[in-house]
């Protein structure tokens, strides 16, 4: 069965019956229901690391006053339930009080749930750099999915993922001003191609104390580059820059390609972040 996309909108979600279903995922049990809220555990897996404070007195006082207008979509766990999507309506219902909620009760693998969570938020632009960075991480590592695959069943480009999860590369303190909002996508990519962590972390404190656009940052790296490093990666073969990305598509994973002093020889640095990340890629050479 092909490969389709997750995210041509919410709609399908709330659906009992759709003409065009979200592939792979059972259709909703027949519309909308409510269950006790303290039935309802949130997503082990929701890509948000955190709600603020204020967004959820607003929605408190939204559903205070309105109700919950839009459904929660839940799964089944044992004589509970768990969130699949609706965190914030959740946890604003939970605050407040709420006894019960209007919930659509869906059939879902852990790896679905993953799915459509990550579709919410990402359709809401409810998530920051860092936590679709983390998030897409996490995901690829679970489904043992290429980033090619991914990005079709998310509908995004692959590069959107590529290049969000090249940012968990960046320092803990560069990755804080991405998350805060003080350091942009934009200017994070930039950062990326210094070699120096340190050199890193002072450009990013730079861009947030002088208020850098990302051009002025691009020129900063190009000034501070390494030249040897530079003059390495100018000097590699096109066989060997089209092996990088061949295997950085088929493994999931940062590959790098370096040319040995004769022809034909040299070594590949295939990177791997968590013990199940090297499992997954041992399964792909194995």
């Amino acid at each position: 069965m092909a490969e389709r996309k997750l995210g041509r909108g919410l709609d399908g979600l709330m659906q009992a019956a759709s003409r065009d279903p979200i592939p792979e995922i059972a259709p909703a049990q027949a519309g909308a229901t409510t269950v006790a809220t303290s039935l309802l555990d949130p997503n082990p897996q929701q890509p948000r690391q955190g709600i603020k404070p204020e967004e959820l007195e607003h929605l408190k006082a939204s559903i205070q006053e309105h109700g919950v207008l839009q459904p929660i979509v839940v799964r089944r766990n044992g004589e509970r339930y768990q969130v699949i999507a609706g965190e914030r309506r959740f946890r604003a219902a939970q605050g407040i009080g709420l006894a019960e909620v209007p919930v659509i009760i869906r059939d879902a693998t852990d790896e679905e749930m993953i799915e459509l969570a990550l579709v919410e938020n990402l359709q809401r632009e409810d998530l920051d750099p860092m936590e679709k960075a983390t998030s897409f991480k996490a995901y690829l590592d679970r489904s043992g999915k290429t980033q090619e695959v991914a990005a079709t069943r998310l509908g995004l480009d692959r590069s959107t993922i590529s290049n969000m999860i090249r940012l968990l590369d960046l320092p803990n303190e560069v990755q804080g001003m991405v998350r805060s909002g003080l350091v942009a996508m934009g200017h994070a990519r930039a950062i990326l191609s210094i070699p120096d962590r340190k050199r890193q972390v002072e450009i990013a404190e730079r861009v947030v104390r002088e208020g850098l656009s990302v051009r002025q940052v691009e020129r900063l790296t190009a000034a501070v580059g390494h030249p040897r490093l530079k003059a390495k990666a100018a000097a590699k073969g096109v066989h060997a820059k089209d092996l990088e990305a061949k295997l950085r598509e088929s493994l999931g994973t940062k590959v790098t390609v370096e040319e040995g002093p004769k022809a034909g020889t040299g070594r590949i640095v295939i990177e791997f972040y968590s013990n199940e990340d090297l499992d997954r890629i041992l399964g792909r050479i194995g």
